[in-house]
C-alpha cells in the first residue's frame, strides 16, 4: 500500500511537506523548502511531491491514500474556546491602538472558515479523487510521527505546539495519548488557551523572527539570569495545577505573533518590551526559557502520578526545545525518551501517513526510525556535470579517500561542507549536508558564526560524536542520532570540544553510528588523529537560508565563503583563485583537476 503523507494541502501552512510511506515503511520525505529556498515555505508541495514521486517511480493515480495532517479549522469559534471575557480582554487594546493591524491579521482566517470548497486545490489538478483523501487530526499526527517512530511498545506521546485543528476542526495546543502494542488512546486534549505561542512572543518581542527565532531565545537564556525577571512574567502563561488548564486572561494576544507590529501593542506585547528595556534580552529570554521549562515539567509530573508510563514520545513545536527534552529525560522514573526529527509541523506528513497506515490496515508500522536520510541524493555524474559548469572552482577526485581526507582538512583548521548521500529530513544537519570542523579551539566558533554563517554571535554548534564514546563526554548519556536532546558535558573535557559546546556547558549532541557513512569514518580518522572523537557540526546554509540541497547551492556556498573547501560526493572542490563573488558563474569552462 502507497500512502503519501502532506502536513496540509491548502498552501496556507507553514513548513509544507511530503512523506511517501510503502507498506508501513517510510520511503520518502522531504520539506518544500529545500526546492523552493525559502524557510518554512508555505506552498503547496509541488516540488517535494514531485521528487517523493519520481523517486518511487509512482504515477498519483498509483498512490492509494493522501493522509493530510491539518483539517479544515473553526479559527474564529475556537477563539471562545475558554470564556468570552479573555477575548475583550485582547481585543479590546488592541482595537484601540492598532485596529488596522487587527484586520490584516484576522482577514486571511476567513479563507479557513471555507476550507471545505477550496482547502484540497493542490491535490485536485493532479487528478486525486475526494475519497482517496482523509484528513487527519493535527496532534494525533504530531503524536503519529514520535510514537510510529519510536520503536516503542509502551509509551506516553505528548504532542504540544502553538495550536492546530482535531478532527472535527476544533482548534486546541495539543493531545496525550497512551500507546500500547500501536493502539493510541487519547487520553486529553490540551486547550487552545494553553497555547505555546507564549515563547514565540518572547522571541519576536527580542528582536528575532517568529518560527525561527525560538530556538535563539533558548541559546540567548544561557547568557542570562532567570531570577531577575521571573516572577514579573510568570503570571503571562497557562498553568496545570491538579489536573486543571488555568489560562493567562490575554493569551490572544500570543495569536497575533505573525505580525510583530500588531503583537507590540497588545497588553501582553507591551509589557514584554517594557520588560526587555528594564532589565535587557538576556535576563528576559532566561526568564522565559526557565518558565517553559517548569510549565512543561511539571504538566509531565502530573501525566506521570496518573498514567506511571516509562517510556516518553515527543512532538510538535515545542519540543524543538533541547533543554526542555533534557529535562524530561533526566525525570527519575522516565527510561527513554524518543523525539521526532521533524518536530514541528513539517512532520505531520510522516505521522499522518504512519497514522493512516495504521488505520487501513489495522497493524502497526513495526520499525525504529534509525536514521533521517530520507530525501534526494544527487550522483556524482550530476555533481560533476555542476562543476564542469561554474568556472571558479577547481576539483580533485578522491573517491573511497574522502574521508581521511576531510579529517586531516579539519586538523589543520579548515572550514568543510559536507554533501553526502541523501538529504536529512528535518531542520538538523545529521551528517549529509553539514559544515564540519574541529572543535578544540573555541575560535572555531567565532570564526563560522561571524565570518562564515553571518548569525547571532549567542549561537553554539553541536559536536557529532562517536556514538560509542558519549559517555567519555557527556553526562547521562544516551543514543542522539537526531540531535533532539540537549547533554551537560562531563568536567574535563570542556577544553577538548571547546568550540562545540554552550556557555552553560551543555552540547546538543548527534551521536553517530556506524550505519551513518562516510560520516563515521570521518570522525573515526579525526579521533585517531587527535584522541578526540568529536567534531563540530552545524547546518549547510548561510543565515537565512535552507539547508543546501542541490550541488549547485552547495558550490555557491563554497564560493560565498561560508567554507574553506567542499566534500561534495567523491569530490573536494576548492574555489579556483581564493575570491569570493556573490554568485557562482555558469559559463562551461575545461577545469583541470586540482594538484
Amino acid at each position: 500500500m502507497n500512502i503519501i503523507g502532506l502536513n496540509d494541502v491548502a498552501g496556507s501552512h507553514h513548513n509544507s511537506s511530503v512523506a511517501l510511506v510503502r507498506d508501513g515503511e517510510i520511503v520518502f520525505a522531504a520539506s518544500e523548502e529545500r526546492y523552493t529556498r525559502v524557510k518554512y515555505e508555505m506552498g503547496f508541495p509541488h516540488q517535494a511531491l514531485r521528487s517523493a514521486l519520481h523517486y518511487s517511480g509512482l504515477t498519483p493515480d498509483q498512490v492509494d491514500y493522501w493522509a493530510v495532517g491539518y483539517p479544515p479549522s473553526g479559527f474564529y469559534a475556537d477563539l471562545f474556546c475558554r470564556s468570552l471575557w479573555d477575548l475583550p480582554r485582547s481585543l479590546t487594546g488592541l482595537m484601540g491602538h492598532n485596529f488596522s493591524g487587527l484586520l490584516k491579521y484576522l482577514a486571511p482566517n476567513v479563507f479557513k472558515m471555507y476550507k471545505p470548497a477550496v482547502f484540497r486545490n493542490g491535490l485536485h489538478p493532479l487528478g486525486v479523487p475526494d475519497e482517496k483523501i482523509v484528513f487527519l487530526d493535527h496532534h494525533r499526527t504530531h503524536a503519529a510521527s514520535a510514537y510510529r517512530c519510536s520503536g516503542f511498545d509502551e509509551a506516553l506521546t505528548i504532542s504540544m505546539d502553538g495550536f492546530g485543528p482535531n478532527a472535527t476542526g476544533k482548534n486546541i495546543a495539543g493531545e496525550i495519548y497512551l500507546c500500547r502494542d500501536g493502539e493510541m488512546t487519547l487520553v486529553e486534549e490540551i486547550p487552545f488557551y494553553a497555547t505555546a505561542l507564549w515563547y514565540s512572543a518572547f522571541t519576536v518581542c527580542l528582536g528575532l523572527r517568529y518560527m525561527d527565532g525560538e530556538g535563539k531565545t533558548m541559546g540567548l537564556a544561557a547568557y542570562g539570569d532567570p531570577d531577575v525577571c521571573y516572577t514579573l512574567i510568570k503570571d503571562m502563561v497557562f498553568e496545570h495545577t491538579d489536573g486543571r488548564w488555568k489560562g493567562y486572561p490575554y493569551w490572544v494576544d500570543y495569536i497575533m505573533v505573525p505580525r510583530d507590529t500588531v503583537l507590540m501593542k497588545t497588553h501582553s506585547g507591551r509589557r514584554i518590551m517594557q520588560l526587555i528595556k528594564t532589565y535587557g534580552k538576556e535576563h528576559v529570554a532566561a526568564a522565559a526559557q526557565r518558565l517553559l521549562e517548569e510549565r512543561i515539567l511539571g504538566f509531565v509530573e502530573s501525566l506521570h502520578q496518573r498514567f506511571a508510563f516509562r517510556n516518553v514520545a515527543l512532538a510538535g513545536g515545542t519540543f524543538l526545545n533541547v533543554k526542555v527534552n533534557k529535562l524530561i529525560r533526566e525525570l527519575p522514573y522516565i527510561d527513554q525518551v524518543f523525539v521526532h526529527p521533524h518536530a514541528s509541523d513539517g512532520g505531520t506528513a510522516v505521522g499522518a501517513a504512519l497514522e493512516l497506515y495504521h488505520q487501513k490496515n489495522g497493524r502497526r508500522p513495526d520499525f525504529k526510525l534509525q536514521d533521517a536520510d530520507l530525501g534526494d541524493a544527487f550522483t556524482d555524474d550530476q555533481i560533476l556535470a555542476e562543476l564542469k559548469i561554474c568556472d571558479q572552482v577547481v576539483w580533485e577526485d578522491l573517491g573511497e579517500r574522502m574521508p581521511e581526507y576531510v579529517a586531516s582538512a579539519l586538523t589543520q583548521g579548515k572550514v568543510i561542507g559536507w554533501f553526502q548521500g541523501r538529504e536529512e529530513w528535518g531542520p538538523r544537519a545529521l551528517g549529509r549536508r553539514s559544515v564540519l570542523a574541529d572543535p578544540r579551539s573555541a575560535q572555531t566558533r567565532d570564526i563560522i558564526n561571524h565570518q562564515m554563517k553571518n548569525r547571532e554571535w549567542f549561537m553554539p554548534f553541536a559536536p557529532s560524536c562517536l556514538e560509542e564514546y558519549g559517555s567519555l563526554y557527556f553526562k547521562d548519556f544516551c543514543s542522539s542520532p537526531f540531535m533532539t536532546m540537549a547533554f551537560d558535558v562531563i568536567a574535563g573535557k570542556e577544553n577538548e570540544i571547546a568550540a562545540a559546546i554552550h556557555v552553560d556547558n551543555t552540547a546538543r549532541v548527534h551521536s553517530v553510528r556506524p550505519n551513518n557513512e562516510p560520516y563515521y569514518r570521518v570522525i573515526k580518522k579525526f579521533y585517531e588523529l587527535t584522541g578526540v572523537p568529536v567534531i563540530l557540526n552545524t547546518s549547510f546554509n548561510r543565515h537565512g537560508l535552507p539547508i543546501v540541497h542541490h550541488p549547485k547551492e552547495a558550490i555557491d556556498h563554497l564560493l560565498w565563503g561560508c567554507v574553506h573547501e567542499l566534500a561534495i560526493g567523491r569530490f573536494v572542490v576548492r574555489r579556483r583563485d581564493g575570491s569570493c563573488p556573490d554568485r557562482c558563474g555558469r559559463q562551461r569552462a575545461v577545469i583541470k583537476p586540482a594538484e
